[in-house]
């Protein structure tokens, strides 16, 4: 049987020779990726050529990360994961890293026991906030002194658009980071899940209102929207902002409403002692109401 012969010479064409060329400007004149191939790999022109596959695939996906389209929509080859090239002696490694974008939503998640303002919100802080509107300015100050430990709590009334959620999100995001895990709730969700746990579950109830009494920060979104009955104000309510008035917890609002409305609509169903009783408390510990209504805040 005749032997195959086996053509023995390098795969080089004018045309392989010119690609490869290409490939090499085009990561030489990249200001992402030529300074990883010259200063952290320090790889020379035949190595590049050897890795040419590697170092192209790394090119893309930093472009792809740097015009990240969010982690929902990522559909790289490796969703949510990074390429990291390494030399290993002579060798070019690739790894697989979790993206900065991932890595902040896990440390999102594990600051909170619960959140519900929206995800992309996560690494926002009070100089994310649009100072122009005045009317902000009080609101933004009473934040910042309350991370010092002012004691104040944080009510904040506006039209619908103003960004009151947006702005206690900021304002709880720096808590969570520095002080520890926090709660953002959407009050009526919160009180309608906390009443049925009560009736369902006393033990599940009770280990719910022990970690929101004592976590670092408790937002109340929406409040005054709420369903009010009086067994939710004097069950759930009035104790929880009691617990945490004893504990002194930076504790802090978003309303359509002003408190003194708060108050009215309390009274009707819950009576005018027991609305008066709310009324003191809350007024006592946020001080003033701070009305951010104006252009969007963000």
């Amino acid at each position: 049987m005749e032997k195959m012969r086996i053509d023995k010479k390098p795969f080089e064409t004018p045309e392989v020779k010119s690609l490869l060329a290409d490939a090499l400007a085009s990561l030489k004149s990249d200001e992402l990726v030529y300074p990883v191939i010259s200063e952290e790999l320090k790889l020379t022109n035949r190595e590049a050529e050897t890795y040419i596959g590697a170092l192209l695939d790394y090119q893309e996906d930093v472009h792809y990360c740097k015009n990240c389209p969010g982690l929902e929509k990522c559909d790289k080859p490796h969703p949510h994961f990074s390429l990291r090239l390494q030399k290993d002696g002579n060798v070019v490694v690739r790894h697989y890293d979790p993206c900065e974008k991932m890595i902040s939503l896990a440390s999102f998640q594990s600051r909170y026991i619960r959140c519900s303002f929206p995800a992309e919100w996560r690494d926002e802080n009070l100089k994310s906030i649009e100072r122009s509107k005045s009317s902000r300015n009080p609101a933004i100050l009473a934040m910042g002194a309350s991370f010092d430990g002012s004691g104040q709590w944080i009510y904040l009334t506006g039209n619908s658009g103003s960004g009151k959620t947006f702005m206690l999100a900021c304002y709880a995001n720096y808590l969570t980071i520095n002080k520890g895990k926090g709660a953002f709730c959407d009050t009526g969700s919160l009180l309608s899940e906390l009443k049925d746990k009560s009736i369902r579950s006393r033990e599940e109830f009770e280990e719910t209102m022990k970690s929101l009494s004592s976590c670092s920060v408790l937002v109340l979104d929406d409040f005054g929207n709420e369903f009010k009955t009086e067994y939710v104000y004097t069950s759930i309510l009035f104790p929880l902002l009691s617990a945490r008035d004893k504990a002194d917890l930076p504790t802090a609002f978003s309303s359509d409403f002003n408190l003194k409305q708060i108050v009215s609509m309390y009274q009707g169903k819950i009576g005018e002692e027991r609305a008066s009783q709310l009324h003191a408390l809350l007024k006592r510990r946020c001080v003033k109401e701070f009305d951010v209504s104006g252009i969007s805040v963000h």
